[in-house]
Parts: C-alpha cells; structure tokens; sequence
C-alpha cells in the first residue's frame, strides 16, 4: 500500500473510533442502550440532615439495557466516573446524591473490581427552597456505558420542571420505597456543596467549581489556530524533554541501522523509508492517545497509572536491552546494528509508537495549555491537535524525509560501534528498572539501581582487561566510586519533619478560600515532575515559603488513577503534570493556576503576590 494512503486509511480509522468530548458529538440518547427519567419529590427541611434546607428531590432514574452498564462515581479499580452536573434556572449549582453501585469484575480485566450502576439505579439532585429561579433545573451528566464486548461515552443533557413549579403540592419523598436507600446515601453530610459517596473509607467526593487564572497567560490556548500552532512547538520541545535518554537511545539505534546499507544510493532509500514509517508510528500513537484520552477524561500520561502497562514497558525495554547484548534476536523491533531485520518498515513503524509512548510521561512549555483546551473539546478537535503535536515531534524525521541527504552525516560502521550498541543496552536497562520502580514502588529502586551500576561496572571491568593498567585502574575505581554513591543516594532518608500535606478532598473542600494553600499535581511516573521537586520544590524551599508567606503545600499524588484528583485538576482547567495552583484566603473560585516547567524565582514571586 503507498504510504501516503497508509496514512489516510490510519487517520480515518482513528477518527471513526475516536469518542467524543463535545455536547454535540457525543452518541446522543438516542441511540444509546440507556434511557432516563426524572420525577420530583418534596422534602421537609431537616428531612435530609439536621439543619437540611427544604424543597425539591429530583429522582434521575437510569433505564440501562440488559447486559449493559455504566461506572459508578467512584468507579473503583478502573473506569470513567460517572458525572451528573445539575443547575438550577438562576445559574445555581445544585448538590447531586450518588449511590454507590453494584461491585462486580470488570468485563475487560476480571482482576479489576468496579462498582457499577445497572437497570434501575437513581441519582439524586437536591433543589433547596429559597432560590430565586429553581426550575427550569438543567441536567448534564456524562458517563462511559459499558457492554462486555465493547463501551460508548456518552452525554446526556435534558431539563426538568417549569418556572413556578409549586414544590409543596409534590408528593413526599419520605413515602418512596427508596427513600431509607437516599437516607443512607446522605448520612452524616452536612455541606451542600459536597457530593456525598460511600466508598467503603468515607471519602466524599467534591463538585469543584473554579473560574483559574493562569501565571503565564501568553502560553493559553484561545482557539484552534493557536492550538494547533503551540502544538507543534511543544511536540517539538517534548525530543528534549528530562525522558530523552531512552527515547534518544531508541532513535539513535533505528537512525543508525538505517544508515548501514555501504551503497549510497541504497542507502538514502533505506534511511528516507525508515523516517517515513517511523513518523507513521509516531502519529499513529498521537491519535491512539486522542482516542484514550478523550475517552477517559484522563490527564497526559495517564496511561502510567496502569501498573500492568508499566510492567509490560518494562519488559519490553529489558528485551530490547538483553538482544542488544546478543542473548537472541527480536521478531519485529531487533535495535542490533546491522542486523538486516526481514521487515524494516515494521520495524522503523513500530520504534516510532514506542519512543512516543516512552515521551508521553513528559510535559513541557506550551503542551499545558494545548492539552487543557484541546480535551474539552470534539473528536476532530482533538485529533487535530494531537496530531499536530505528533507532528512537532517527528518534525527532525521529517526534515530528513525532504532532505534524505542528511543520511552522509551518520557515521559508518566500525569497531566503536559495538560500544555504542551496548551504550543503548544499558540505558534502556536502566529504563526497564526505573520502569519496574514505577510499578511496584520507589524502594525497589534501592535494589535496581545498584544492581544497574554493578552490571554496567562488571561490564567495564571485563572490557577493560585488555587495557593499560592506569586505565584498568581509572575505570574500575569509578565505578567503585559509583557504586557507593548510588547506595547512599539510593538509602532510606532520615526522619524529617515532611512541610508537604496530603491531599483530602473533603478537608480541601472545607479551608479553600479561608488560608492561603498551594497544591502540587505530582506522580512517581512524571519525570518532569521529579525533575520540579529536586530544583524548586525542595523540601528547604518549601519550609522556607511555608513560614515566610504563610502558605499551606498539599501535594496531590496521581500517580495511580483517583477520581478525586482527577476532578480537581480538570477544573483547573489542566490536563497534564506538573501544575500548581494557588488559592489566595478570600479567592475560594480564583485559583493561580502555573503549568508544565517553572523556576523557584516565578514561584516565589507568585507567593509574594498573596
């Protein structure tokens, strides 16, 4: 097949499959294998809770098809919470009631357990008397509706009641046959703005509702051009971001075995046809990440919160490592120089998804503003923009795509070229590790990581036999040397007084607008994140700026999936790690909010500012 109809049959396909984030393009009620409807109650204040305010209860009531159903609000071990947004006529935010759901297996990992809401199941949505417009109420919810074969977003909007509606001539909810099941629902919550949510902890759920402001509002996204052209500056950015090493390894071995070929001529087909597919792969996984997130709703890089996935990165990275020690030979992606791989094109495809798929944990300048526009928008939209960012990224491989020439500069083939092969090897070792780290918890490190310099210096220390004695000596001491910093480093750290707080929604929730508070969005698989911590979030910075501006730090750990931190950042309009926001005592709705890449100076000065 030409590669340009390659590419045109992969961007429609993605653009058939891609789920909507928009209103309008979102699987309409319809045709969905669900239907809704609402009735209204009335209730007597302190029918709900001592202090509850009286008025109407609306019933939302799911009619889901047979063998169909849709997550829950706290979905459990995976899935897209399900959202019910209720408003009242006068623009007045109204608190939703959720039940918590059937628990069952998941029907794509039966490992996974979920709660679900099947056939029959009501939400709940509490219109207080005392407002100056209550009805029409409007009511949005999205949710992902699943089938064991397959799952449809969906969004469904509809309204309830006319303007004047008489509340105390609605029959009673406490008459209702579920009304000890709404009871239970509500029990020991008091504040309206709290989602209340058994969880089986007694976490609560928050609606948040900010209108952010951003500290570099230069780097915003205010439409599609402008989407676009940021896009394709951070896809660029992201080839020099703190992940680049694997990735550079990966490229630097595929640029490399592209150039091997001692024929000029077929030399520059092979390194031009090797970019091509290689560009292919990077955009294919562009659009597979539109089609995943906007999806889920998830932030960039979210697809590192699946502790299986990682795993499975890890032991790709170790195989790709292990065959370029000679152990055995790869059947699609071989990285070995010289190799003569039976389906280049395959293989140059393939690379181009993984080295994307291993930037993807990565943020950088302008990708927070592009993706926290471009997520909220529809499929096109979405496809449109990611693959611009993709674009941005393979933009070096396109330029060698125009000028082919470019393949003279690579080096030939010689002796050196087994220590750059072993160079890559260990690296994407190193990246398998840091990977296995991520999955199973930093302490592993204390162990991979010594291990890793003892294999790389047993490595030297055999080379290094035929050497002179002065250089046997050189490197064998600093590798010694190595060694005994990478356990120091690698050690349990001291007991210090931690000025960082974790993160409680419902505790949040509560002193939002009273103190000044700063949070951090952080996980263990965002390098850039790491990268933050070590230069301007230290733990003496931090201390420093806790006592000199009378500041709150909660940090807000992502690096599992949690519905709660999720919603938060959403509402600040981000979609990607690192962000900080921070809420000034008295500015409750106007958050500062700061993206991607910062220094301890624009962070200070943003303190100040409180």
């Amino acid at each position: 097949m030409p590669i340009n109809k390659l590419f045109f049959a992969l961007l429609l396909s993605a653009l058939l499959l891609l789920p909507a984030r928009g209103a309008n393009a979102l699987v309409q009620p319809s045709s969905l294998a669900m239907k809704t409807s609402v009735a209204a109650f009335s209730v007597d204040p302190d029918a709900i809770w001592p202090g509850s305010p009286g008025g109407a209860l609306l019933a939302l009531t799911l009619h889901i098809d047979e063998d169909w159903y849709t997550y829950s609000n706290v979905p459990g071990d995976t899935g897209k919470p399900t959202r019910l947004t209720a408003t009242a006529a006068d623009g007045t935010a109204l608190a939703v009631f959720y039940p918590k759901g059937k628990e069952k297996p998941d029907s794509y990992d039966p490992t996974l357990t979920v709660h679900a809401y099947l056939d029959g199941t009501k939400l709940f949505v509490l219109v207080p008397d005392g407002l100056a417009a209550p009805f029409p109420a409007s009511l949005s919810m999205d949710l992902l509706l699943c089938h064991p074969t397959r799952c449809v977003p969906a969004r469904v909007e509809q309204s309830f009641g006319k303007a004047g509606l008489d509340t105390a001539a609605l029959p009673p909810a406490s008459s209702q046959p579920w009304w000890d099941e709404f009871q239970h629902m509500t029990h020991g919550r008091n504040q309206a703005e709290i989602v209340p949510e058994e969880t089986g902890t007694g976490a609560a759920i928050v609606d948040w509702r900010f209108t952010p402001t951003y500290f570099q509002p230069g780097l915003e996204v205010g439409g599609l051009l402008s989407a676009i052209l940021m896009g394709l500056l951070a896809g660029l950015i992201l080839n020099v971001m703190p992940c680049v090493l694997p990735v550079v390894s990966l490229k630097l071995s595929s640029l490399l075995g592209a150039g091997t070929n001692s024929d000029p001529h077929a030399r520059i087909r092979a390194f031009r046809e090797h970019n091509v597919f290689f560009v292919l792969g990077v955009l294919t996984f562009f659009l597979f990440l539109a089609v995943v997130l906007g999806a889920t709703g998830s932030a960039w890089g979210a697809l590192f919160q699946n502790r299986w996935l990682v795993l499975a990165m890890a032991a790709v990275m170790g195989a790709l490592a292990l065959s370029l020690f000679g152990l055995f030979h790869l059947p699609v992606i071989d990285l070995k120089f010289g190799v003569g791989n039976k389906d280049p094109r395959k293989q140059a495809f393939f690379t181009g998804m993984l080295t994307t798929l291993l930037a993807t944990p990565c943020s950088g300048p302008f990708l927070g503003g592009v993706l926290g526009w471009a997520l909220i928008q529809g499929p096109v939209v979405i496809a449109t923009v990611f693959i611009s960012i993709g674009l941005g990224m393979a933009s070096p491989y396109i330029l060698m795509i125009i000028s082919p020439g470019l393949s003279r500069f690579l080096p030939r083939s010689g002796p050196w070229i087994e220590y750059v092969e072993k160079g890559i090897a260990f690296f994407l070792l190193g990246t398998a590790f840091y990977l296995v780290g991520i999955a199973i918890g930093g302490p592993s490190l204390r162990i991979l990581a010594p291990l890793w310099v003892v294999l790389f210096g047993g490595w030297l220390w055999v080379r290094s036999r035929t050497a002179g004695q002065g250089t046997q000596l050189i490197l064998r001491v600093g590798m010694l040397v190595l060694l005994a910093a990478t356990v120091y480093w690698t050690l349990p750290m001291q007991a210090e007084a931690d000025p960082w707080e974790h993160f409680e929604p419902a505790a949040l929730n509560r002193d939002l607008g009273n103190e000044n508070i700063l949070l951090d969005f952080t996980a263990d698989w965002c390098p850039t994140c790491k990268v933050l911590e070590a230069t301007v979030l230290t733990r003496e910075n931090v201390a420093a700026w806790k006592a000199r501006y009378n500041v709150r730090f909660i940090k807000v750990d992502m690096t599992v999936r949690d519905p709660e931190s999720e919603a938060l950042l959403a509402a600040l309009g981000s979609r990607s790690l690192p962000t900080a926001a921070v809420f000034r005592t008295g500015g409750r709705k106007t958050p500062v909010v700061i993206r991607d890449l910062y220094t301890a100076d624009q962070l200070e000065k943003l303190l100040k500012s409180l």
